[in-house]
């Protein structure tokens, strides 16, 4: 090739116009050891390919145990995740029961305004006698105590 054609096919690679083929021609160009000085620099561009393919790898293993790890990370992010869903689901399972709770003890029990005041006369009615009785039980132990007071008077 001349180095005409070999200057426009360096155009054509920079605006992104090449073909395979041409740019094979150029890695195959830039490949010989006679290259013109004004385009050594762009050997290394179209040379790296073959260098690369010349590298050989190390074939051991290692880091093997890497993998490992990010299983075990994945398994405890999977396990994190199912322990949020079942707290979220306990959580919100006892709010909703303790709401339908509350709801049953302070909804009105009674349809009918007059069954609820009789309900309230009766248990006001109950109230008083509990009360009362224990006003009784009351009154009877200071008389024990005054009854009491009076005989250890006596006997002295």
């Amino acid at each position: 090739m001349t180095i005409e054609q070999i200057n426009r096919l360096l155009e054509k690679y920079w605006a992104g116009d090449t073909s395979l083929e041409e740019e094979s021609a150029l890695k195959t160009f830039f490949s010989r050891d006679s290259i013109p000085e004004d385009l050594r620099k762009y050997k290394p561009l179209f040379s790296w390919k073959t260098n690369q393919l010349q590298i050989k790898g190390n074939h051991t293993l290692t880091g093997f145990n890497k993998p490992v790890r990010i299983q075990w990370y994945s398994i405890l992010k999977i396990a994190a995740s199912f322990l949020l869903v079942i707290t979220l689901g306990i959580g919100i399972y006892t709010h909703y029961q303790q709401e339908k709770y509350l709801d049953k003890i302070f909804s009105e029990t009674y349809s009918n305004p007059e069954d609820a005041l009789q309900e309230t006369k009766n248990v006001i009615g109950k109230i008083s006698s509990a009360l009362n009785l224990a006003k009784d039980v009351h009154v009877e132990s200071q008389k024990l105590d005054s009854l009491e007071q009076t005989i250890t008077t006596n006997v002295e």
